[in-house]
């Protein structure tokens, strides 16, 4: 029986229903099969994490919170790049290298349909979404919107924000409570952006009913609901649902509300008188530049792209940098210590004031570079993506097909440990100019990179500074232990439970400071008495010069005397006297052989005060180490100056000192004195850099050479003004500015020193070229480190290798630079021993004009029982009951005859028993190669204006410098 309804078989109906239907499924399914299958081909060349049949990725990223934790480990395991799979007919590939990054970004792709579209009925087509050559006229319409000129005023309005901002923190800190920032912060930027893109004054931190503000605050969050919800990416479900009509909805007012703006700023401009005002008020807005601009044929901007580069800018200008702002504080919370070291930087260069102003923000380098590195741990935008629109071939050769997705992830490139050593450390010194120089081009992108890169940047960096520094000053950041963030990427990187810090005033901790302070310095003041009542009785054997209770004999010396006033108490207090540092710190100083003599015959270790602060330069190498690893080590070190080895660095000596001669040689032209410590410091310097890495500096003559010698002239430079300056307080000297230079030199001459390690342990782990390196002409420092095995054939590990090379590249520059210029000082004031030298050298030589074939420390410290005993080679050196007449200048004293009958602790300026200067046969023969070029090329005298002033530092040095007159021998 068939059933009709007016005449028609609905049998029949439903049968043609079923089969539309099912013919519909089938060409989906054969639709899906074939976008698989290319997708499949087109990234078979990339593997990736292992994907379910239906789900892809999907069940992977159930938990949000462990996204970007997953994503990390993939990167590690799949490098460069891997796909990730949404279900099975949709899949991208991630992008997590910067030379791949460097590739995609340098073309000029559109945005990807998939991430972006949920902008769209919001922000339009914005210079967000645009591509091509609509996108081109709009970037340069916008260029001037982002001018110097334009954000300059726009400094004041941010403070304003920031202000009303840390007023309701003083309000909400009050009940001890931690704050959850990302909401008051993101109306701080909503409200900062209404000011700059309208002239408006929204006070919308204080009054929501504003209902375009409630709008844009409602869209960014649905915006980010509907990524959430898996089901809401499809279009016809979304809109049906109760959050799609009320996206609709919001959508209306905020567009209603721009253009009501649009339409009556461009009335008032139709009036000649009102846009003159405009353009004569103290800033011009965004709106109002966006009006004023023109292309090259007069066009401007439509109505609908008005609306759309205001609402753009609204979102990226104000979600994007509250995500930045809010993540800044998180890393500072955490670290409190550049927390205080931006808060130190940024007192000093506002002073009294609590405004900041646009001049304050470039001199903010230590607070740019803690932004910096927030930028990099957290991305506000953790990725960017492209539609291929032409097929593309990476730097290994893989290529993809046209409208393949690519999503470049700047958080993975960014925690890349390829890319960054120690990814997940937080160190702002990254960011130095010296560690900036070496990086790739595309290894920090937190605005993209490429010519879609961020237009608003600028703007961005500079609200991120004023928010910083007006926080910093009137509040303590710190972390909510019970409520870590937990990373979530959506368009910006957000945490799925906010980011809660506790934040007090910082007056609020004055109270409680001064107690603590006061705590501490009661228990300091009793540990330096029990510490003093000691060390007096140890003493109390050795007289010595009055001391003050408080200074001990500081205010009895300056840098000028002390060496002069040392010898003068070493002649009233014989054999050792003690010499008080401040109340706590004495030295027994030695300037007697016999008593040199019993401790240089011991095995005690180096004294901690004056080694300790070139340890983290040269780390523990022969300088500093004792007991039985100084015995392997020295026993490793020692064929390194064997006279097969040194014989071969004189060729290299004499071409540094030959190229410090030339420079002299040009410079005695202008009938001055000559400096001599800095160029013999370079020359020494470019010398041992040949004899240590057979590496060509051209330090002398290019004073940008390279980035290492750079370093290591300014950690010797450091050190000096270290001790000069008595910051011997780790605490607070790595606080200051000159702590901080110290630190980054430090940090940049181990990055080389460990990349010539590793480079050239690579080619001795080449039989070939391990023969060649051992066949050469000679062998370098650095060669005979890698060959050497102690008994059991072990060799020095990589940090060994690295200290004992920073160790010599210290003790052979600088302190055979002192031997030099002092020796050259010596002959300049007395000609006549100049002449024999020179005489000798001459009959030596003979027509040649080439040769062929350490330490000088003025204080040896060793610690000893309960105090540190002093060594003074310089007291020893001048004391009249071991040398007769000490001052004067007599080289015959070293005749053989008259050195049969000397103590054999009377001369140590190499130091003398078992942890005597291994290197003073080096030493030796380059201050012979340096003397004997020099007298055949000029005669020296001294510079009468300009009398050196001996100050005793780890080296001897003059603190006026040493000045001698050069005359050209012909």
């Amino acid at each position: 029986m068939r059933l009709l309804w007016l005449g028609v078989d609905v049998s029949r109906v439903l049968h043609l229903a079923a089969v539309f239907c099912l013919t519909c499924v089938l060409l989906k399914a054969i639709q899906l099969f074939h976008r698989r299958r290319e997708l499949l081909r087109a990234l078979a060349d990339f593997p990736g994490h292992p994907t379910h049949w239906l789900f892809g990725h999907v069940h992977e990223f159930l938990k949000e919170e462990e996204a970007l934790d997953k994503e990390e480990l993939w990167t590690q395991k799949y490098p460069h790049a891997h796909p990730v799979w949404f279900g099975s007919f949709s899949a991208v590939l991630v992008i997590t290298d910067p030379d791949f990054a460097k590739v995609l970004l340098g073309r000029g792709d559109p945005k990807d349909n998939i991430s972006y579209k949920h902008l769209v009925p919001w922000i339009g087509n914005g210079l967000l979404i645009l591509h091509g050559p609509k996108w081109h006229q709009h970037r340069k319409l916008l260029t001037p919107g982002f001018h110097y000129d334009v954000l300059k005023p726009y400094v004041g309005l941010m403070a304003e924000s920031t202000n009303v901002m840390l007023d309701k923190w003083e309000k909400l800190t009050a009940d001890g409570k931690s704050v959850e920032l990302f909401e008051h912060v993101s109306l701080m930027t909503l409200d900062s952006i209404m000011k700059c893109a309208f002239s408006c004054n929204s006070n919308c931190q204080t009054n929501r009913k504003n209902t375009y503000i409630q709008a844009v605050y409602d869209l960014c969050r649905m915006v980010h609901q509907r990524l959430r919800i898996f089901p809401y990416h499809n279009d016809i479900i979304y809109w049906l649902s109760p959050h799609g009509f009320q996206f609709r909805k919001t959508c209306r007012i905020a567009h209603d509300h721009t253009d009501k703006v649009i339409h009556e700023r461009k009335e008032s401009l139709k009036d000649g008188q009102e846009f003159e005002k405009i353009q004569k008020k103290r800033h011009l807005d965004f709106l109002d530049i966006l009006l004023c601009s023109k292309d090259e044929n007069g066009a401007a901007l439509s109505d609908e792209d008005l609306r759309a580069e205001v609402d753009t800018f609204m979102f990226e200008g104000h979600d994007t940098t509250a995500s930045g702002i809010s993540w800044l504080f998180y890393c500072l919370a955490i670290h409190p210590e550049h927390q205080q070291l931006c808060r130190e930087e940024i007192q000093g260069i506002l002073g009294d004031r609590d405004t900041i102003e646009w001049e304050d923000l470039g001199k903010m380098t230590y607070s740019t570079m803690c932004i910096k590195e927030s930028l990099r741990l957290y991305p506000p935008v953790p990725g960017v993506s492209r539609q291929l629109s032409k097929p593309v071939t990476f730097p290994d050769g893989r290529t993809l097909p046209e409208g393949t997705i690519t999503a470049i992830s700047i958080y993975l490139i960014h925690r890349n440990p390829e890319v960054w050593k120690d990814p997940l450390v937080f160190d702002p010194l990254r960011f130095s100019p010296e560690n900036v120089s070496g990086r790739h081009s595309h290894a920090f992108l937190p605005f993209s990179a490429g010519m879609r890169n961020c237009i608003g940047q600028q703007f961005a960096m500079n609200e991120m500074k004023v928010a910083l520094a007006l926080t910093l000053l009137r509040f303590e950041l710190l972390p909510d232990p019970a409520m870590p963030p937990l990373k979530i990427p959506r368009i910006i990187l957000r945490s799925q439970n906010g980011i809660h810090l506790l934040s007090p005033a910082l007056c609020s901790h004055i109270p409680l400071s001064v107690l603590l302070g006061v705590v501490f310095v009661l228990l300091k003041v009793l540990q330096f008495y029990q510490e003093r009542k000691k060390l007096i009785k140890a003493l109390e054997a050795f007289p010595g010069p009055p001391k003050h209770w408080l200074h001990g004999h500081n205010h009895l010396i300056n840098s000028e005397n002390i060496l002069h006033q040392l010898v003068s108490w070493g002649e009233e207090y014989p054999y050792a006297f003690p010499r008080w540092f401040g109340p706590v710190l004495p030295t027994l100083v030695i300037h007697h052989p016999e008593y040199a003599k019993s401790i240089l015959g011991r095995t005690d270790p180096k004294a901690s005060v004056p080694y300790k602060l070139v340890l983290p330069w040269i780390g523990k190498g022969l300088l500093v180490l004792d007991g039985s690893k100084w015995f392997q080590h020295r026993k490793m070190l020692t064929p390194a100056f064997h006279y097969d080895v040194l014989k071969s660095y004189v060729t290299l000596m004499s071409d540094s000192v030959k190229v410090m001669l030339d420079k002299w040689d040009k410079r005695i032209t202008e009938r001055k004195s000559v400096e001599l410590f800095e160029d013999v410091s370079l020359m020494t310097l470019d010398s041992i850099m040949k004899c240590a890495f057979s590496f060509n500096s051209n330090c002398q003559t290019q004073s940008n050479s390279h980035y290492y010698i750079k370093a290591i002239f300014d950690l010797s430079y450091l050190l000096s003004h270290r001790i000069q300056t008595l910051s011997f307080k780790d605490v607070f000297y790595d606080l200051t500015r000159s702590g901080r230079e110290f630190q980054a030199a430090c940090k940049l001459a181990h990055t080389h020193t460990d990349q010539v390690i590793q480079e050239r342990k690579m080619l001795l782990s080449n039989e070939k070229e391990r023969e060649k390196i051992q066949k050469k002409r000679h062998l370098d420092f650095l060669d005979i480190l890698l060959c050497s095995k102690d008994a059991n054939g072990v060799g020095l590990s990589d940090e060994d290798l690295r200290a004992e090379v920073d160790t010599f590249m210290f003790e052979g520059h600088d302190t055979t630079a002192s031997g030099i210029s002092w020796l050259f000082y010596c002959m300049s004031l007395h000609p006549e021993h100049q002449q024999r030298c020179r005489e000798e050298i001459q009959g030596i030589l003979g027509d040649r004009d080439s040769i062929e074939c350490s330490p000088n420390p003025s204080h040896f410290l060793m610690d000893a029982a309960c105090q540190q005993v002093g060594l003074s080679i310089f007291a020893i050196h001048r004391n009249r009951d071991v040398w007769e007449d000490p001052e004067v200048y007599d080289p015959l004293r070293f005749s053989p005859e008259n050195s049969a009958q000397r103590h054999s602790h009377a001369f140590l300026p190499f130091s003398a028993g078992s942890r005597n200067c291994i290197g003073q046969q080096f030493a030796m023969i380059e201050m012979k190669v340096a003397l004997a070029l020099t007298l055949l090329h000029f005669e020296l005298y001294p510079d009468p204006s300009k009398i050196p002033i001996m100050i005793p530092q780890i080296v001897l040095r003059s603190k006026n410098g040493i000045y001698l007159h050069l005359k050209k021998i012909l």
